[in-house]
């Protein structure tokens, strides 16, 4: 087990300023630019409220935790509701981030209204540099739908960010039909401005079938995200237990431009904003691989539900429901995290899905998918046994009753993200579950599980003082600039029990134990600082990429592999760990501080760092010796600049 005395995390809720944020979704983004990560946070509300944005700013000569949160006023962020969904990336190339607002358009449904105040359809906003942002800019090509997960990334690697938008059913409730996702490329324009047009997923028009389930299907999570060496690809994970998909990008040539003249007119003008969007289109070409890589489901197809004894059909009346058709077997999977776990090079996932008892082996559980892209050559997922995570009760012997564990279990994991939290070189996983009242050990809540050496993961929730029920939106980042990875993380208490909303209240501070507090159980956001580290040392890295170069200034999608001598033995080879810089994605536009994060164990350095940075055709940046710290990357300058605390 790991030393509780040297790893317990610190609860800095209050001591930041964060103290009362009854949230769910939360974030970390650098929106001033000053490489330390800000918070924002998003209020539930039908009607909408603005999002708050926290400026993190150093505390007088250190005093306390050596930062602060501070509100910032006039944001100009437009009223965001429950389902709306909110990034923040730099879509402009001017080196500010900017505020991507999607908002949920239920336009089917009979008591459908839309947004109060703000614009009224999926807008972004550029962003002023202190957390303030300038006017919406309507897209245009994205239509009316239930958009409900984000994800930013440049998918034809052209130097400009891309949108893609994840919707849901077409009519909550109502029917099995869903939305197409809607992938906006960016294109330049004659003014200067972005331009987005929306490229056509393979086979949206086609008719709902509910048999090879062509179409849109209920998408609650997206990713723009590497997994060979070729274009980012496109990862779509979908709910009502409906496969996913896995997009492999590629471009069918360089866009060419033939000078345009009256004697000799060409079919691409340059400087035609008009001609070279609907070129960028064309040139874009998608294939869904998802089934052959194992990506869509597991592998049981049969859509079954568990044959419980009759006896128990009156107290649990969903398991006597007919069986699923084969496109509702699978996952009800809402996020995914990609790390490479086994340092073998290649991009790994975790997806997390909800499960119910009564729903049984119908229903995909939550699970690594190993690329198996350096063992074989070829692009496919598998998982393993030993790499479960699952909290599932076990059965009972043979001829002893099913208990009331056993008929109504569920797993409701609906966020996950890869980190080096403890510096040993190994990724560990933080679990976000919540939205059902399962009681101890069974129930909803924030785990943390750290990467053994046999690659097993093991759980250190309870180690590392941890006690958050109902665990919300989480979010990475190096809060307090001293080298490891902190968390802030939302709450949720849907579905849970009066007493049980009482007790995570006490917890986290929002209610009083012993008192005759008459107000009701609120969620809370909470902000943990990591203490995990014992002194081992990390890397940090904020890369810039160059337009110019034909890489996004967020530098989006970049791949860096780190060598180290981490167990400090020279007689064994040095180890490479491989890093990709995610921009916003998941489920609800999960965010962290965008920032490339290496454990070192018992290295102080580096031998050798290289940034592959996604331009057309891909160019590196080698820097040898580099010590523990952080540091800024400029695309095309040879030394990284060293950053202070």
């Amino acid at each position: 087990m790991v030393p509780v005395s040297a790893e317990r995390w610190v609860d800095a809720t209050i001591s930041a300023g964060l103290e009362g944020q009854a949230v769910s979704l939360v974030k970390f983004v650098d929106l001033d630019s000053d490489q330390r990560p800000d918070a924002v946070i998003l209020p539930k509300s039908g009607p909408g409220i603005a999002p708050r944005v926290f400026l993190n700013k150093p505390s007088p000569s250190g005093e306390g935790i050596g930062f602060q949160f501070q509100i910032a006023s006039a944001t100009q962020l437009p009223a965001a509701r429950t389902a709306d969904t909110l990034v923040f990336a730099d879509l402009d190339n001017d080196g500010i981030k900017d505020a991507i607002l999607s908002r949920y358009n239920d336009i089917y449904q009979d008591d459908y209204s839309p947004p109060v105040s703000g614009p009224k359809r999926s807008a972004w906003m550029p962003g002023n540099g202190d957390g303030s942002f300038g006017q919406a800019q309507i897209f245009e090509k994205a239509p009316l739908t239930t958009t409900r997960a984000i994800a930013i990334g440049d998918v034809n690697q052209d130097g400009l960010l891309d949108c893609l938008f994840g919707n849901w059913y077409q009519r909550y409730f109502t029917g099995y039909e869903a939305f197409s996702n809607d992938l906006l490329i960016q294109y330049p324009t004659t003014d200067g401005e972005p331009g987005f047009t929306r490229w056509p997923f393979p086979l949206e028009t086609s008719p709902t079938d509910f048999h090879d389930d062509l179409g849109g299907r209920p998408t609650y999570g997206v990713a723009i995200t590497r997994l060979d060496s070729g274009l980012p690809m496109v990862l779509e994970l979908n709910y009502g237990r409906r496969w996913n998909r896995l997009y492999r990008m590629a471009l069918r040539g360089p866009i060419k431009e033939i000078q345009w003249t009256e004697n000799k007119p060409g079919p691409l003008a340059p400087n035609d904003s008009d001609a070279i969007r609907d070129h960028l289109v064309r040139q874009l070409v998608g294939e869904n691989i998802a089934s052959a890589t194992k990506v869509d489901g597991d592998g049981i197809r049969h859509g079954r539900h568990p044959k419980w004894n009759r006896d128990q059909a009156n107290a649990h009346p969903r398991s006597q429901r007919p069986d699923e058709a084969p496109f509702r077997s699978n996952g009800n999977t809402f996020d995914c995290a990609v790390g490479d776990i086994d340092n073998d090079g290649d991009f790994d996932l975790f997806v997390s899905t909800i499960i119910h008892a009564w729903a049984g082996e119908s229903s995909d559980r939550s699970r690594f998918l190993v690329n198996q892209l350096s063992e074989t050559g070829e692009l496919s997922f598998a998982t393993f046994e030993h790499l479960s995570v699952d909290r599932i009760p076990d059965l009972p012997d043979p001829g002893v009753p099913l208990t009331e564990e056993h008929t109504s279990y569920n797993q409701g994991d609906i966020y996950a993200e890869l980190a080096d939290l403890n510096h040993d070189g190994r990724l560990d996983l933080v679990l976000c579950s919540s939205d059902y009242p399962d009681p101890p050990p069974h129930d909803e809540r924030l785990r943390i599980y750290f990467q053994q050496t046999d690659g097993r993961f093991l759980d250190v929730t309870s180690d590392l003082g941890l006690d958050h029920v109902g665990a919300g939106m989480p979010s990475l980042a190096d809060v307090d600039l001293d080298g490891d990875l902190d968390l802030l993380v939302g709450q949720s208490f849907n579905r849970l029990t009066r007493s049980q909303r009482i007790k995570a209240s006490i917890e986290s501070g929002a209610l009083s134990p012993n008192s005759n507090d008459d107000r009701p159980p609120e969620p809370r956001a909470r902000l943990y600082l990591n203490e995990s580290s014992n002194g081992r040392a990390s890397i940090i890295l904020h890369l810039q990429g160059d337009p110019k170069g034909g890489v996004s200034s967020e530098a989006f999608g970049a791949i860096v592999r780190v060598t180290a001598d981490t167990d400090g033995d020279p007689g064994t080879p040095e180890v490479v760990q491989s890093r990709q810089l995610l921009g916003p994605a998941g489920h609800s536009g999960k965010q962290n501080e965008a920032i490339i994060h290496v454990g070192l164990n018992a290295a102080d350095r580096a031998s050798k760092v290289v940034i592959e940075w996604q331009s057309n055709p891909k160019t590196h940046t080698i820097i040898e010796g580099l010590e523990a710290g952080r540091y800024l990357v400029i695309q095309g300058e040879p030394s990284p600049q060293a950053l202070s605390r």
